[in-house]
């Protein structure tokens, strides 16, 4: 009975020792596993980072390249169409990367592949810079050797200008000096006798015709050949006299139609020559002052006044 006593006494004293020991071990466990769990935490933490500076420096990248791009605007139309495809060629990349940071934290492996698509991206922004600073100059020395290429051009037509007008200029003197020149200009009025002859008289009431004699100087300038010589005799009242009976009939001087009163044909040979025009008597002549003038090939040729009386 006292052994038991004894016995139970020493349980008794043991059980606060190892609820100790009991106690001292959870104690340790947990704050093992809490440190463990902590620094899981902690560890967690580590692998996750923002992905705001890296958005940022893809935005940078992007306004850089636009400051860049303004300085080669506006310059050719092909060069403007090579900056949008290269920018748009840009803005897709970027848009990749962005998809991979869409979200506001990503691991480490996810971030490091992000960074180095930025890389990349860079990269590309240099090699298309460069490629559009190649084009511009290229457009710039195309635009030169254009610039010059127009000066040649036209120093050519202004040397051709200039000869056209040599030749112009050749081609008015050989048609001046290929103009008919008329000497002894002389106008009568003729009444033909009954054996043929003629008598010239001035006196309204005998005249049958209008004589226009003439000398033609010789002219080597003009070529040999038909000539048709325009008789234009102007009245007191300043009409033409006309009768298209008679041969009257209309010309062309100096771009417009003009009446003549009779014409003549005469092969022109470059040697002097006499020549004589008579206009018939279409209708009664009035006393006073008349003109005879002479034309051919474009030309005025020689003028007289007369009077009738």
């Amino acid at each position: 009975m006292e052994k038991q006593k004894e016995k139970r006494n020493r349980i008794i004293a043991i059980i606060p020792w190892a609820l100790v020991i009991v106690l001292t071990s959870l104690n340790g466990f947990f704050v093992f596993h809490y440190f463990k769990t902590d620094k899981k935490l902690a560890s967690t933490e580590e692998v996750l980072f923002s992905t705001d500076s890296a958005k940022n420096e893809i935005e940078n990248i992007l306004q850089q390249t636009q400051v860049e791009l303004s300085n080669y605007q506006g310059k050719t139309a092909q060069l403007d169409s090579f900056l949008q495809q290269k920018d748009n060629d840009l803005k897709v990349y970027a848009g990749r990367i962005k998809q991979l940071l869409s979200q506001d934290r990503v691991s480490k492996d996810q971030l490091e592949k992000a960074l180095e698509e930025i890389d990349q991206l860079r990269y590309y922004k240099r090699k298309y810079i460069s490629q559009i600073d190649s084009l511009s100059g290229e457009i710039v020395l195309l635009n030169r050797e254009n610039v010059n290429l127009r000066g040649n051009i036209d120093k050519q037509k202004r040397k051709n200008e200039d000869l056209n007008m040599e030749i112009g200029g050749l081609k008015t003197k050989v048609a001046i000096g290929a103009k008919l020149n008329t000497s002894n200009l002389n106008v009568t009025g003729i009444k033909l006798r009954s054996n043929g002859k003629e008598r010239e008289t001035m006196r309204v009431s005998q005249i049958q015709q209008i004589k226009v004699s003439f000398k033609i100087a010789e002219n080597f300038v003009s070529d040999k050949g038909a000539k048709d010589i325009y008789l234009k005799i102007t009245g007191p009242d300043g009409t033409t006299l006309y009768n298209q009976i008679s041969g009257s009939g209309t010309f062309k001087f100096q771009g417009e139609e003009s009446l003549y009163s009779s014409k003549k044909t005469i092969a022109f040979t470059q040697d002097a020559q006499e020549v004589s025009i008579y206009w018939d008597k279409g209708s009664e002549y009035s006393k006073g002052n008349y003109k005879a003038e002479l034309y051919s090939d474009g030309f005025k040729i020689g003028a007289a006044d007369f009077e009738l009386k």
